[in-house]
């Protein structure tokens, strides 16, 4: 006579397992469709959080199912661990965005002068009306930017305004970012762009003005980046500003090279004088 065990299965180890993996895939299609296609920040913002709330879940049904099966013998331990594995997955971004979150100042925008804030032209007409209004910094903002972004200050060059503006504009162009509005320098010596660019991840839109002041023989650079959506930008903003001059000093060295290789060429090559030695004479023997 065979004896049957009987071990019951913890079936919230399988429900952990499938709500992980719907809610990754939310995540994943939000992410797609509001960087490819038509979805809107507001409806991909709510995506989101909704998605890493159901991925919380499922971790927190799986380490349940865990304990029951580990006091009670039953079996599915692996379902509960695959349901961990793929929360995990779809929640490492988001860990990553809360921890500079609280590490970061709740800034929505960066400039590199805040004492004289660049104003929007072109980009104020077509800003999204849910959009956050601009503002410009406040004593606090102004501090708590200076305190995280000790780096972030305008960029000065001994170059004259023109040709600056000249390698901002390549820098902006080969960063991808539209182009709304690009004025060169007048004869006020003032040149200004106005650009949109997009997260890499997300694909967030957010509005940046150029300045570029100067005269003939130094400029100064000025940056303004502002996030259209959210409370924090988690750092995308100076993120955006040291990009940016860190083109533009790439085009700079690039140009600086370039006109040191005519120079090189031009420059004759010293050959060493090379002194022909003339045959020694054959003697003649009487044989």
């Amino acid at each position: 006579m065979t004896t049957r065990y009987l071990v019951k299965e913890a079936h919230e180890a399988t429900w952990a397992r499938r709500v992980a993996l719907f809610f990754l895939q939310l995540l994943i299609f939000t992410v797609i469709l509001h960087h490819f296609a038509s979805l809107t920040t507001p409806a991909a913002m709510n995506l989101l959080r909704v998605s890493v709330i159901g991925l919380t879940i499922a971790v927190l049904i799986a380490v349940g199912a865990i304990v029951r099966i580990w006091i009670g013998g039953e079996i599915g331990a692996s379902q509960a661990v695959a349901a961990i594995l793929i929360a995990a997955v779809g929640l490492a971004a988001p860990a990553w965005f809360a921890a500079q979150y609280f590490m970061l100042p709740q800034l929505t925008a960066i400039e590199t002068t805040p004492s004289e804030p660049l104003e929007f032209k072109m980009l104020t007409k077509t800003r999204p009306a849910d959009a956050n209004p601009i503002e410009n910094l406040d004593e606090i903002g102004t501090e708590e930017q200076q305190e995280a972004y000790p780096d972030i200050r305008p960029m000065a060059l001994e170059r004259s305004a023109a040709e600056v503006f000249n390698l901002v504009q390549e820098a902006v162009r080969r960063l991808g970012w539209a182009v709304a509005i690009s004025e060169p320098p007048g004869n006020d010596g003032v040149g200004r762009i106005e650009a949109t660019d997009r997260t890499l991840i997300m694909g967030f839109t957010d509005d940046v003005v150029v300045q570029v002041k100067g005269d003939d023989t130094q400029a100064k650079i000025d940056v303004r980046s502002v996030s259209r959506y959210g409370q924090h930008d988690l750092g995308t903003n100076a993120a955006r500003v040291r990009t940016l001059f860190a083109e533009v000093k790439t085009e700079l060295e690039k140009g600086e090279k370039t006109g040191l290789e005519p120079a090189l060429k031009a420059k004759p090559s010293a050959k060493k004088k090379v002194t022909k030695r003339k045959p020694k004479a054959r003697r003649r023997t009487n044989g």
